[in-house]
């Protein structure tokens, strides 16, 4: 990824979030585009993408402002961390914008028909998109937090399945190297 030298952390770590989306969906690369409005742009041959900081909502000033952003024969796609109301979600309908939620551990999830058109399930990027957003501090995404229930970190209950699976992955590599042993009669 391009990157001009004088991009804020923040800005860095949302358009990491936004080229990784662009390679899952469009299997492209996109430019970086200056646009005061929006916290990260990048338009690439077939998409203009553009992200608000965390905190902020999307309103519906904000679809017409994305649909003038970049060349205008490309789809437009909008990440917000704010939950969209059902008004801003038609609007983005009428006017062909997809729109994305995303959270702090990178989850990008459809928020309105067009962007489920493109994508019917939450995505994860992989670990090099989402490491950047460590550099968000914890105060910008306090609204968040206050405005969804969403802490963005694994609840008690997701650690411990994680712990389980991997618990049961060793059990059953001893299982099987055991088996190993029995059979050629080492054990």
């Amino acid at each position: 990824m391009n990157m001009p030298p004088d991009v804020p952390p923040q800005a860095y770590a949302l358009l990491s979030l936004l080229q990784a989306h662009l390679k899952h969906l469009d299997k492209v690369e996109g430019e970086i585009l200056p646009s005061p409005q929006w916290e990260a742009t990048v338009e690439s041959a077939r998409t203009v993408a553009a992200v608000k900081a965390p905190g902020l909502e999307v309103t519906a000033e904000d679809i017409p402002m994305i649909v003038g952003t970049g060349s205008p024969d490309r789809r437009r796609r909008l990440y917000a961390s704010m939950p969209v109301s059902p008004r801003v979600a038609a609007l983005a309908d009428e006017s062909e914008v997809a729109l994305f939620a995303y959270n702090r551990r990178g989850r990008l999830q459809p928020a309105n028909r067009t962007a489920t058109a493109s994508q019917s399930r939450p995505w994860y990027p992989p670990a090099k998109a989402i490491a950047p957003m460590r550099i968000i501090d914890d105060t910008v995404w306090e609204p968040v937090v206050a405005a969804t229930g969403d802490t963005g970190r694994p609840s008690l209950a997701e650690a411990a399945a994680g712990w389980l699976v991997l618990l049961i992955f060793i059990v059953l590599l001893g299982a099987a190297a055991y088996a190993a042993l029995w059979y050629f009669h080492i054990v």
